[in-house]
């Protein structure tokens, strides 16, 4: 079993991720996958390619227009409708006081919330998707997960083509989940954007109850997508336990920080901290990936790295696409114009390309 894991960074992680897909695509690897376990940005990119039968021009060719329009104003546009804007202002001026009050005086959170922009984030990847629903994967023998965080609990919360959930909560029954609903769980980043406030009727050891959720993105909980991948995971505590011969890690994470920027401000400093931690987070998730090829738990990975340190590599082709020249794109979903798009993807293949034919020749 060949899995693919593609991690969570906005745009750049999706054009990162393409040229990462036309790689493996070229080497006759990607239709061998078996699953794709995949996180914020990621998740676009993974449900563009799995829900969709098409070849992979068409595919590619679709990728390429997402990237050039964003999803800012369509977010936008969603935002200042009729279906959220009140939703949006009702939250504001009832549910968000109340709350605080009952806060102060010792009770729960009463109220959910009603509307915010992450609804406007789900409805334009609504209208990227439509109505499919995670059951209707379109790509034969593959499976897909799209990684969450669930806030109440602190633990993965994954939706798949088999089964969605969390091994604390148990398994979602008795509903469909739309496609659009899972990315968007995925890819709603903390820093900008307010965690789904979900109810679902879960099934665990035989009993069934509805629970109420707080979900937010999954690269808050792991955001290389390794998780469910893990050669040695257990069943028993994750309803996604894959065991991979290979696992090929596309990762869009910047590298190390340059020591330049100042984080002065709260934003700024809040930014920092969260990326320093999910790095650490990474480096742990990456140790354990050397674990397992050490004792024999898979017989291989790759990670092609966004960051990665070009003197480190097996060997540099004359036209590579240097870290510096890519490192610095934010994280976000704004448009994104062809001379980015054209390094980030070209990036992405050319180290898949390095990687795949040092480290793992027989794929």
């Amino acid at each position: 079993m060949i899995a693919l894991s593609l991690s969570g960074g906005g745009s750049r992680a999706i054009a990162f991720h393409l040229g990462c897909l036309r790689a493996l695509n070229d080497r006759g690897v990607l239709k061998k996958i078996s699953v794709i376990s995949a996180v914020s940005g990621g998740s676009v990119i993974a449900g563009l390619y799995a829900y969709w039968n098409d070849d992979f021009e068409d595919f590619h060719e679709r990728v390429l227009v997402f990237l050039r329009y964003g999803l800012n104003r369509a977010i936008a546009r969603h935002l200042f409708s009729r279906k959220i804007l009140p939703r949006v202002v009702a939250t504001n001026l009832i549910s968000r006081p109340l709350n605080t009050i009952a806060k102060c005086i010792g009770y729960k959170t009463p109220f959910r919330r009603w509307g915010s922009r992450t609804d406007a984030l789900q409805d334009a990847l609504h209208d990227l998707f439509g109505s499919l629903n995670l059951s209707e994967i379109r790509r034969s023998g593959l499976d897909i997960v799209f990684n969450a965080c669930e806030l109440r609990t602190g633990t993965a919360f994954r939706f798949g083509n088999h089964c969605s959930g969390g091994w604390r909560l148990g398994e979602i029954v008795n509903e469909e989940i739309l496609v659009a609903h899972a990315v968007a769980c995925s890819a709603a980043y903390p820093l900008f954007l307010p965690a789904f406030d979900q109810e679902y009727t879960f099934k665990k050891k035989g009993t069934t109850k509805r629970k109420r959720v707080i979900i937010t993105d999954g690269g808050v909980y792991d955001n290389l997508g390794l998780g469910c991948l893990e050669p040695d995971k257990d069943p028993r505590y994750s309803l996604h336990a894959y065991h991979p011969d290979y696992i090929l890690c596309c990762s869009a994470g910047h590298g190390q920080f340059t020591g330049e920027k100042i984080p002065y401000g709260f934003l700024s400093r809040t930014q920092a901290t969260f990326e320093s931690i999910f790095r650490k987070a990474q480096d742990a998730s990456l140790n354990r990936l050397h674990l397992h090829k050490k004792i024999g738990n898979i017989k291989g990975f790759i990670l092609p790295y966004l960051g990665q340190q070009d003197q480190n590599l097996p060997f540099q082709p004359t036209n590579l696409v240097r870290q510096q020249d890519v490192m610095n794109y934010p994280t976000n979903f704004a448009p994104m114009n062809l001379e980015n798009i054209e390094r980030l993807s070209n990036r992405g293949e050319q180290l898949t390309n390095i990687l795949l034919s040092h480290y793992c020749p027989n794929l």
